[in-house]
């Protein structure tokens, strides 16, 4: 077998590695580039191998930075299957007509204003190329092995997302485990994550792998933030992925509510059409997460759904406080997260909480690293409010716990590959496991492929 790295190869995005066994040919993930330009870019370019030679996708999971590009693999030519868990399959719906969606209004708004450097703007997929790829989605369960020409698959439960799943592939004679996304083990919604399948190759997740999380809490942060903003009287500006974070965000503040650490009239916005879809499948898939039948319902009852354009506009004029807003994106790359920081930015009685990783060319990591003016739809804001960065929300597995899942494998794999994680992230971590477990352990090249 052959591992090609195709993305998420020295950087945290654009998750796709090409699996080849004789006359058979795989892709894990098809994820969209995320982050710096030049990485934006390579959307834009034709994919390293012939999409009509591509029998099947295995899809760990749904976030756009492992799901986004499968619109344009289909695009152009792929006609295969595409497997994942249930859960993930009904996400990845959402999530990739609420890309084609955001990305038509982006060229659109563009296009009105004129500040795009293209004439005219464009979307890089369209809602029609969405439709036409969500009927080759094809739902899996864990643990259940399936077939794709001469190689065999399995899902097992990775605890990052709902649905999110690791995957180990075979072809009788060898194994690759890919651990797709990680969760922590103590997520306050999401179960831990299954331990490594027994595999020859490994292929393993490096985001946080050169640090721990804090050991302050999410809830903890969440507290703190929100009695300052009762202080002040100010908004509270979260941007969130609408998929797993948001969730985990207004689960906890309703327990913070609920136990009267903070005061329960404190208005809480959800301005996200496409969380408050995801929110009802929460409800639906209920046995993949912590909660219960009937509790992620309860929560979401005690939330203001924010659906309409009109309604976004109203929430940025009405300058009072306190209340709390909840906004994809979570990195600041768009969607109407944009027009709040815009709206509340300049104000130094507010606050915007990064709750999460933010990944290196976006607004949101521009702002953790002291920007004090962002540009947004071509002109640039003044940022006067408090920005508190946050590591504690994050749905990946920190250094001790990647390091954690590795002592659980059955056996030592024959060799091991970091992906996802920037280049100090991915060597920091390749050293610990050198020291520690001794392990043949390497950092692959983007556009590298490996012979197993």
């Amino acid at each position: 077998m052959e591992i090609g790295f195709l993305g998420a190869a020295g950087t945290v995005t654009g998750s796709k590695f090409l699996v080849h066994n004789n006359d058979t040919r795989i892709l894990v993930d098809c994820g969209m580039f995320q982050g710096f330009k030049e990485l934006r870019e390579l959307n834009w370019e034709d994919f390293p191998f012939d999409p009509r030679d591509i029998q099947a996708v295995v899809l760990t999971h749904a976030h756009l930075d492992h799901c986004g590009a499968l619109p344009l693999l289909v695009k152009k030519g792929f006609k295969g299957p595409i497997y994942c868990t249930e859960p993930t399959l009904e996400l990845t719906k959402i999530i990739l007509l609420d890309s084609a969606k955001i990305q038509e209004e982006d060229a659109d708004y563009a296009n009105k204003k004129g500040f795009s450097k293209h004439s005219p703007a464009l979307a890089l997929y369209t809602t029609e190329d969405v439709e036409r790829t969500l009927p080759l989605l094809r739902p899996v369960n864990l643990h259940t092995q399936f077939e794709i020409g001469s190689l065999k698959v399995c899902f097992y439960s990775s605890g990052h997302i709902l649905g999110a799943a690791s995957a180990t592939i075979s072809n009788g004679e060898k194994s690759i485990h890919f651990s797709g996304d990680l969760g922590r083990y103590n997520d306050p919604l999401m179960p831990a994550p299954e331990p490594p399948a027994k595999a020859d190759y490994l292929v393993m997740e490096s985001t946080y792998g050169d640090r721990d999380h804090s050991p302050k809490t999410s809830k903890e942060v969440l507290k703190e933030c929100i009695l300052e903003i009762v202080k002040s009287r100010g908004v509270l500006l979260i941007p969130s992925f609408a998929v797993g974070r948001a969730q985990n965000l207004l689960f906890e503040i309703t327990e913070l509510k609920r136990d009267g650490e903070v005061p329960a009239q404190i208005p809480v916005y959800f301005n996200s059409p496409m969380g408050h879809e995801v929110a009802l499948l929460y409800e639906k898939y209920h046995p993949f997460h912590r909660l219960g039948s009937g509790q992620f319902a309860e929560v979401m009852s005690e939330v203001h759904t924010i659906k309409t354009a009109e309604e976004s506009r109203a929430l940025n004029d009405d300058k009072s406080g306190p209340k709390i807003i909840i906004a994809a994106s979570g990195m600041l790359t768009g969607g109407r997260v944009l027009h709040h920081l815009k709206a509340f930015g300049p104000d130094s009685r507010n606050i915007v909480l990064l709750a999460g990783f933010q990944s290196p060319g976006t607004r949101g990591f521009s702002l953790l690293n002291g920007a004090r003016e962002i540009k947004i739809h071509g002109l640039y804001v003044e940022i006067n409010c408090k920005v508190i960065p946050s590591d504690s929300f994050s749905a990946h597995a920190d250094r001790s716990d990647l390091m954690t899942w590795l002592k659980q494998a059955p056996e030592i794999p024959k060799r091991m590959f970091l992906v996802h994680g920037e280049p100090v992230a991915a060597d920091e971590l390749r050293k610990r496991i050198d020291k520690e477990l001794k392990w043949y352990v390497t950092v692959p090249r983007m556009g590298q492929i490996i012979s197993t």
